[in-house]
């Protein structure tokens, strides 16, 4: 998986962009340049786990300093806690890449985000949200908290007209929605793997120029 494939650069890393807008497709994004030399875990730790869910929204201050203090008091539990952060993200990059590559996901990756979401919904309870109804998660100091979420929008993905629209960048491994009117999508962003894209196709074309032979000139 993405998570082995080179070692961590040693450089300070970019703010992580933010491309897919759909909580499980960005969850499963956190690594930067997956196979480059500029590889980046954004979720390294509990700690980094914490940061890349306020900067989402999907928890405030207050709440990540209470599970910021508990994973202090319970190093183990925290450790644990990012090991299935690691595992379902895993996961969700296997479901998706599939669907992404037109193939069906695999039976054991579907059982896993399955046992995941099925976890975090036997801690919620349904809240009114104006029009419709949402979840509400029962215990937000329990550790694991943060990752319910991401398997709930992974299962609702599933189950939305929106899978059709899951597609993979053309110039990295990341995944994302082509929200596009005509579904001409192609990169994750275009201010990233897009303009590195047209870059290289300036660069072919000059260097196309370049071997060709000057015509003659007529005198």
């Amino acid at each position: 998986m993405m998570e082995t494939l080179t070692a961590q650069a040693t450089t300070a890393p970019r703010e992580l962009p933010i491309v897919a807008r759909q909580l499980a497709l960005d969850f499963a994004n956190t690594v930067d340049d997956p196979g480059g030399s500029a590889r980046w875990d954004h979720l390294s730790s509990y700690d980094d786990l914490l940061h890349w869910f306020v900067r989402t929204g999907q928890i405030d201050a207050a709440l990540r300093g209470r599970l910021a203090r508990a994973a202090r008091q319970h190093p183990r539990k925290a450790a644990a806690a990012h090991r299935r952060a690691i595992d379902l993200r895993t996961t969700v990059n296997a479901v998706f890449g599939a669907v992404a590559d037109g193939r069906d996901p695999d039976g054991r990756d579907w059982a896993a985000l399955r046992a995941m979401a099925t976890a975090g919904l036997g801690r919620s309870d349904l809240v009114r949200m104006d029009d419709r109804y949402g979840l509400r998660w029962r215990d937000p100091a329990d550790l694991e908290t943060v990752l319910w979420p991401v398997a709930d929008a992974g299962l609702s993905l599933l189950r939305s007209p929106e899978l059709a629209r899951v597609k993979r960048c053309a110039g990295c491994p990341w995944l994302f929605l082509d929200r596009s009117k005509n579904g001409s999508r192609r990169w994750c962003a275009m201010n990233d793997c897009g303009t590195h894209e047209k870059i290289q196709r300036y660069v072919s074309r000059r260097a196309a120029r370049r071997a060709t032979p000057a015509k003659p000139r007529r005198g």
